[in-house]
């Protein structure tokens, strides 16, 4: 292969690899919540919590975080579930009383001096919640609830794992909106350039021989 046509192929093969790569669509982020064994009193904590993007996020007007487009997640314990969910429960709800929620490409954090709780248990009330609490008021406090005080499923001063102050209340899961999304019209445009480059380069190598 001649120096000239290796050249048209490196060329071609960086407008195909740009062609496969020039289309990502990075949409929600899906975080698995962290499950703290330690602190859950023998309880064990499995679901997601899906964000909008990344961002760092502080409370709304109503104390809301509109970036958290859904979370479900179960608390277990022997044969006992709850579940916490968006979609089920009297009047399911986020709260961020305080400070910020971060969500990175890998991890959904809640800053230092902020305060989170998602509600939402359909039996036996409405005041259920998975609380995260780091240091607001100087208080540090990871609790579940079933109908407020009545029902304690844990309630442990600390979280692990922690990410420079920050608790991790959760790690992103793969995405299949996260893959860069490849047009196959644009893989077999750019096929047709190689090939056609190639043989216009080798019929001219032909007649100059």
């Amino acid at each position: 292969m001649t120096r000239q046509v290796r050249s048209w192929v490196i060329a071609a093969l960086a407008v195909f690899a740009f062609a496969g790569t020039a289309a990502p669509s990075f949409a929600e982020i899906v975080y698995n919540v962290t499950n703290y064994a330690a602190g859950q009193n023998d309880w064990s904590l499995a679901g997601t919590i899906t964000v909008s993007g990344v961002g760092n996020y502080s409370p709304e007007p109503d104390q809301s975080v509109s970036a958290i487009t859904a979370w479900n997640i179960t608390a277990t314990k022997d044969s006992t579930n709850w579940v916490f969910a968006n979609n089920q429960g009297v009047s399911p709800q986020l709260t961020l009383f305080a400070g910020t929620i971060e969500a990175t490409s890998s991890e959904l954090l809640l800053n230092e001096n902020a305060w989170f709780r998602l509600f939402s248990q359909s039996n036996p009330g409405p005041f259920s919640f998975v609380s995260w609490q780091n240091g607001t008021f100087g208080t540090s406090r990871y609790t579940a609830q079933i109908n407020e005080s009545q029902n304690i499923l844990w309630d442990t001063p600390g979280f692990s794992p922690v990410n420079n102050g920050n608790w991790v209340i959760g790690t992103a899961t793969p995405s299949a909106a996260a893959v860069p999304e490849i047009d196959p019209n644009s893989i077999g445009s750019v096929l047709a350039l190689v090939l056609g480059s190639l043989g216009l380069l080798e019929r001219r190598r032909l007649k100059a021989a």
